[in-house]
């Protein structure tokens, strides 16, 4: 197996673990009706119930979240 093939391989697993630990943690914060927070393109943070971040991703689509805007930034 060449370098490029076993990075490739890498990546791949890397992702589908840290897709796996995004789904437990909405699954779980779901369960006990929290919210999660997101970061929206000009730096706001924006809290979504769980529930509702389930519901999209079983949908089949992750839209950017629209909910509660956190007054202040992160990137501050």
């Amino acid at each position: 197996m060449s370098t490029r093939e076993e990075y490739q391989e890498f990546s791949n697993k890397l992702r589908y673990g840290l897709e796996l630990a995004e789904q437990q943690l909405i699954e779980e914060t779901a369960r006990r009706e929290g919210e999660l927070c997101y970061g929206s393109p000009d730096g706001k943070v924006i809290r979504v119930p769980a529930s509702e971040v389930l519901q999209d991703r079983k949908k089949g689509g992750i839209p950017c979240p629209q909910n509660d805007v956190v007054e202040g930034s992160w990137f501050r």
